[in-house]
């Protein structure tokens, strides 16, 4: 209980950005384009909350997601190479994390090459992505 990450409430919504290289366009794009549909598809956002780059017990997924009413966490990872050897040592990081409070946390990978290059193709590709 002692690492329980209390609500931040100046950091809550906002977008940071990992890495301002051109490199990194996309990845910011897609950070961002999944942050506004998790606030369309949740009206009432004093049920949510929702943190970019967030460090916690040695995680810092590119987004935290956190829904107080049904008790669940999603974080978001957004990869350029998904290689079996990183796959099997995120998928065990975040299998032995617990969020106080909370009944489950949920990884979601999103697989950056697969991704189109318009934003329109992209809004409508991600939507498979928010839970």
């Amino acid at each position: 209980m002692e690492n329980y990450q209390k609500t931040n409430w100046k950091d809550l919504y906002k977008i940071k950005i990992a890495n301002t290289d051109e490199s990194f366009q996309k990845h910011e794009i897609i950070k961002l384009l999944i942050v506004m549909k998790i606030l369309n598809k949740y009206k009432r956002k004093h049920w949510i909350r929702i943190y970019t780059e967030l460090q916690f017990n040695g995680i810092k997924p590119d987004i935290y997601f956190e829904n107080i009413k049904t008790k669940e966490v999603i974080c978001y990872e957004i990869q350029k190479e998904i290689t079996k050897k990183w796959s099997e040592r995120i998928v065990k990081k975040y299998n032995s994390y617990e969020v106080p409070f909370f009944n489950k946390i949920d990884l979601v990978i999103i697989p950056l090459k697969e991704s189109p290059d318009s934003i329109k193709e992209l809004n409508d590709w991600l939507e498979k992505y928010v839970i």
